[in-house]
């Protein structure tokens, strides 16, 4: 890796799931989860299963996936970790879908509902999701709205937001679980080949290890090549999802939802253009025709 080039960091999805998505590298995902969930003594996660492990060339095929990691602890609890640094409107209905969808895959047919095992949906945020707290984590139960009573073994739900943690803070005074917040906002400032972490990190376990992964993948050109086209593509996602197609759409609603609809694909195309985005690259993304195009943007 040269001077100049870019370095990536964790918070690129692809690079996330990479690193805690493989079997090879469960003891990691094991040290993450154990960290930000704050688990303690017998509390703690010993092993896991993943049950959707990384899988480079599947992402080839499907560039605009959820880029999650799905895992199982021995007492059959799920778990949902998702990496997230855009602001994607309606993410958290869809972060519930996701987890609603894993907790009910656990019943197989004619299973008894006895069977399902609590899910745990960990969204890990590169923005400020709830800039009216400043709490790093947001965790969510279902709990009565008049008492304590809790139904802690259904869904919970966290949000842990990275620029939530304090930067004046020093990392000696850090807990355990800001301390992974830590690595994982700031990992691309140790990708470089002869960076070093601080002493108060190397002897957390498996932060080491984690960096070594970042290294080595800011090192290979394949996986360069395939953490910048996540990026790139994680613009169309949130393009086709996001402001620039509602706007559109409610723009459009006194010519109806035809209208609308061509609105917000012209809004799409637009910013796709100012952002450089090459005409073949937005006819293949948007999957329309060069025809479509034209008439869109006339």
């Amino acid at each position: 890796m040269s001077d100049n080039q870019k370095v990536y960091g964790l918070t690129n999805d692809f690079l996330f799931k990479a690193v805690f998505g493989q079997e090879a590298n469960k003891k990691l995902t094991i040290y993450l989860l154990n960290a930000l969930l704050q688990l303690e003594g017998q509390k703690q996660i010993k092993e896991i299963e993943i049950i959707n492990p990384f899988n480079a060339q599947n992402y080839q095929e499907d560039k605009l996936s959820i880029l999650d990691t799905r895992v199982k602890d021995v007492a059959g609890k799920c778990y949902n970790i998702e990496m997230q640094v855009k602001n994607e409107e309606d993410f958290i209905k869809r972060f519930s879908y996701y987890l609603s969808k894993l907790y009910s895959s656990q019943l197989h047919k004619n299973a008894p509902y006895s069977e399902l095992q609590p899910a745990i949906g960990i969204a890990i945020l590169g923005y400020d999701l709830f800039p009216q707290s400043y709490r790093i984590d947001e965790q969510f139960i279902f709990k009565n709205q008049e008492n304590d009573i809790m139904l802690d073994e259904v869904m919970i739900m966290h949000f842990i937001g990275l620029t939530k943690l304090s930067h004046n803070k020093p990392i000696k005074n850090m807990s355990r679980f800001e301390k992974w917040v830590y690595l994982l906002y700031n990992s691309k400032k140790y990708a470089s080949k002869n960076s070093k972490i601080p002493s108060e990190m190397e002897s957390e376990p498996g932060m080491t290890e984690v960096v070594d992964c970042v290294k080595k993948s800011n090192s290979d050109k394949e996986m360069r090549a395939r953490m910048e086209d996540r990026e790139n593509s994680l613009i169309y996602l949130s393009l086709i999802r996001g402001n620039g197609y509602r706007k559109g759409k409610e723009d459009g609603i006194e010519e109806g939802k035809k209208e609308g609809i061509k609105e917000g694909m012209k809004n799409i195309i637009n910013t796709m253009l100012s952002n450089g985005t090459p005409k073949a690259t937005i006819l293949k993304q948007l999957n329309i025709t060069d025809e479509e195009y034209e008439k869109l943007l006339n």
